[in-house]
């Protein structure tokens, strides 16, 4: 299966047009347009304008650009489940005449769990211990001590402090949560039934300027924000989140209006 950017190349190469045209015509930077074709994405911000300029791009040299969005989420997925799974322990055998002996326990790899679970209960035998030397010991200074009335009662117990010191474990870090990639929240499709000046604005980040000919459409995904900025109100012919608005407004009416 071709990648991501051979795609992108070979669509580009057989319409015979430089990077430095594509980046005139799309607006995208040239060194952007590589990094797309080279299938180095960590070159680019943030991956929400990989898929804004994939989508772009794509559509600009004749390709259908849903289907390398698609491919380039399952990219991120499979580096993010990577990253989750901790590393296998390797374990080292030795090369020649083998043995029937069995190892001691010793030479044997503990997991992370079992060390927990013997932590668990070492802490529970010495809460134990100290629960039983706590009451004893209390009890033997009741009968030596006798009870005054003016003497203020202990705010707290030697085996509560103990325990609420075990309770709270010092040097913990926060966790690390990854989550898998989320599908865009809002998304704006735009038709132009005349040529106008189009600016659209997707999470604070400008993804397209410039001149939309007549009949040409474009889809714009956003996971908070999109802003759209147009000189002729009545020339475009917008859908937010599937919902027709019909026209942004009447006859060569500047519109600035945000999602």
């Amino acid at each position: 299966m071709e990648t991501i950017g051979q795609q992108l190349q070979a669509a580009r190469e057989r319409k015979r047009i430089s990077l430095e045209t594509a980046a005139q015509a799309t607006k995208i930077k040239a060194e952007y347009l590589a990094a797309l074709e080279a299938n180095k994405f960590d070159h680019i911000e943030a991956p929400v304008y990989v898929r804004g300029f994939l989508r772009i791009y794509a559509e600009y040299v004749g390709l259908d650009p849903k289907p390398l969005v698609n491919q380039f989420n399952n990219l991120k997925s499979a580096e993010s489940a990577a990253l989750a799974e901790p590393p296998k322990p390797i374990i080292h055998r030795p090369i020649g005449k083998t043995s029937t002996s069995v190892l001691p326990d010793a030479q044997t790899p503990l997991s992370p769990s079992l060390l927990f679970a013997l932590l668990g209960v070492v802490i529970g035998v010495l809460l134990v211990i100290w629960g039983i030397w706590a009451v004893f010991g209390g009890a033997g200074k009741t009968k030596s001590e006798p009870k005054s009335a003016s003497k203020p009662a202990a705010s707290a117990t030697p085996a509560k402090a103990a325990a609420e010191s075990y309770m709270k474990p010092k040097g913990v870090g926060p966790m690390l949560i990854i989550e898998p990639p989320r599908a865009a929240a809002h998304s704006l499709t735009l038709r132009a039934d005349e040529p106008c000046e189009v600016t659209v604005t997707v999470d604070g980040a400008v993804l397209f300027r410039g001149n939309m000919p007549r009949n040409e459409v474009r889809k714009f995904d956003a996971n908070r924000t999109i802003k759209i900025k147009v000189n002729d109100g009545n020339a475009i012919h917008a859908w937010y989140d599937q919902k027709d608005l019909g026209k942004l407004g009447r006859r060569r009416e500047q519109i600035d209006k945000q999602f």
